[in-house]
């Protein structure tokens, strides 16, 4: 096998043939796409002149098997492209990988500290070709959740078993409650990308306190519309009269669909009723998967009954002192921490 490491703008845009290829042979998120990570990086990511692009391409003969995209950021972390804001992480691969091979080979060419990879899923590429190897230099940690239905194709919410008769109740009451309003869900084939919707929504919400004034900054903004124009991601949008409430930016992928930001307004259960509308318009003709996304929001838990599913954050370092540094100095901080907290008591 080759191992590449591609480092710059130009070299990573001719990747696109060879990514998208890959990315349609694997049942993979729309954070695995060229789409995300290109436009991330160069939207976003690039302009901090600290960043460094380190993307591994790994070849078998003269075929692309393999694409890692990560980046080196300014605390000299190698992790993947966007992970702050990308709900999944994975490499995309056709091949099982040695990943202890591709470790030699990137302490050499990548100048990183540790190697930090989160939102994993339990059955991540990357993760279990780090469990096939079981480095002693590497940590596999929980770490945040996530949450999903898989419905039958019908009438929602009929068609979801878990549901009980106080959730059919609390439904009815939710779409009484908004049945002034309209649904409709927007995509490039329809509308144009709705931004003074998007932003006029965006300062209401952060003059109720709802989010903070760095929400949704342009770059984020920019991007979403990029996935938009792509038809990697649609709007869910609740209005009444002209005037938008609530929007909901999903990522779709076949028959699955991801609540990934949501925007609204101080309307009664507003985001509530967006979600079921939504959901009822996807399921009513096939078997769907709706994933709500990172976090374990107990407002999801109670209305839609999900099952929770565990994300994980792999740290590797470059040797065993470095392992045995990092987990040292995490105890003195937790041991600063309560001293702290103590004093201020």
């Amino acid at each position: 096998m080759k191992i590449e490491i591609i480092n710059n703008n130009e070299r990573f845009l001719g990747l696109k043939q060879d990514w998208d290829q890959l990315f349609k042979l694997g049942n993979y998120s729309v954070f695995q796409s060229f789409a995300f990570n290109y436009y991330s990086w160069h939207i976003d990511l690039s302009k901090n002149i600290r960043n460094q692009l380190a993307i591994v391409m790994v070849k078998k003969k003269d075929e692309v098997v393999t694409f890692f995209p990560f980046y080196v950021d300014s605390k000299k972390q190698l992790r993947f492209i966007n992970d702050i804001h990308a709900d999944f992480c994975d490499c995309i691969s056709s091949v099982t990988m040695d990943f202890s091979q591709l470790f030699s080979h990137i302490k050499t060419k990548v100048p990183f500290k540790v190697i930090r990879l989160i939102n994993l899923q339990e059955d991540a590429r990357v993760k279990s070709y780090l469990q096939n190897i079981q480095l002693s230099n590497s940590l596999c940690l929980p770490f945040e959740k996530y949450a999903l239905v898989q419905l039958q194709g019908g009438d929602f919410p009929n068609n979801y078993s878990e549901f009980k008769s106080k959730q059919h109740s609390e439904f009815r009451r939710i779409e009484k409650k908004n049945n002034d309003k309209t649904h409709v869900v927007l995509s490039v084939d329809n509308q144009e990308f709705p931004q003074r919707d998007i932003l006029a929504l965006k300062q209401k919400m952060i003059k109720l306190g709802y989010r903070k004034k760095f929400f949704l900054t342009k770059k984020q903004l920019k991007l979403i519309k990029q996935l938009y124009c792509e038809k990697y991601l649609v709007l869910s949008v609740v209005q009444k009269d002209n005037q938008v409430h609530a929007i909901s930016f999903v990522l779709k992928k076949s028959n699955e669909y991801l609540f990934w930001i949501d925007m609204f307004d101080d309307s009664k259960m507003i985001n509530l009723f967006n979600y079921i509308s939504y959901i009822r318009k996807v399921s009513v003709n096939e078997s769907v998967v709706v994933n709500f996304g990172r976090g374990a929001y107990n407002y999801k838990i109670v209305n839609f009954k999900p099952a929770i599913k565990q994300l994980y954050v792999v740290l590797v370092f470059k040797n065993r002192i470095q392992l045995y540094l990092s987990q040292f100095s995490d105890k003195i901080l937790k041991v600063a921490k309560l001293i702290y907290r103590k004093i201020v008591r």
